[in-house]
């Protein structure tokens, strides 16, 4: 929708001239929609750290930089390894969504080969391994960075 809100010749820029218009469409698209999400988690992850380390922090003479630098951020980057890498999967996932604008990705390559060769199930078999790869190999990265990053002792709160 952007280009249409722009001037014309801008928009006109966007739309044709500029390389691989579909592909960096997709990119800003889940970008901004990931960025959000992020943010959001980023955001509840601080202020899931209890209150009274950040009035400890205060109250020993620490700025409120130096309290979220040292203490805030920290333990929030901790507490939101999980989603992160949740958030991380989702990625890969979504950019099948890219399809619908035209970009050739793994779902689109499956669909051009089955229109080429009429060998359906095959082609969508080896998308669907090569999704169960990328997930299943990023899922054991993630799961290491979230065992590295765990509190000793911090169970999340309500879940007693």
């Amino acid at each position: 929708m952007l280009p249409e809100l722009l001037p014309q010749s801008a928009g006109h820029w966007l739309k044709r001239e500029l390389p691989y218009p579909e592909f960096f469409s997709a990119m800003v698209g889940l970008g901004l929609y990931t960025a959000s999400r992020v943010a959001e988690q980023v955001r509840s992850g601080i202020g899931a750290v209890p209150p009274g380390l950040s009035a400890a922090a205060r109250a020993s003479g620490l700025t409120l930089a130096q309290t979220y630098r040292h203490i805030l951020l920290p333990l929030g980057f901790r507490i939101i390894v999980p989603p992160l890498t949740s958030e991380f999967l989702g990625i890969v996932k979504n950019t099948s969504i890219a399809l619908t604008i035209g970009v050739m990705e793994i779902t689109a390559a499956s669909r051009q080969i089955e229109s080429y060769t009429f060998q359906g199930y095959e082609a969508f078999a080896a998308a669907t391994a090569l999704y169960l790869l990328i997930s299943v190999s990023l899922l054991f990265v993630t799961r290491r960075v979230e065992a590295r990053t765990r509190i000793p002792g911090w169970i999340a709160r309500g879940s007693l």
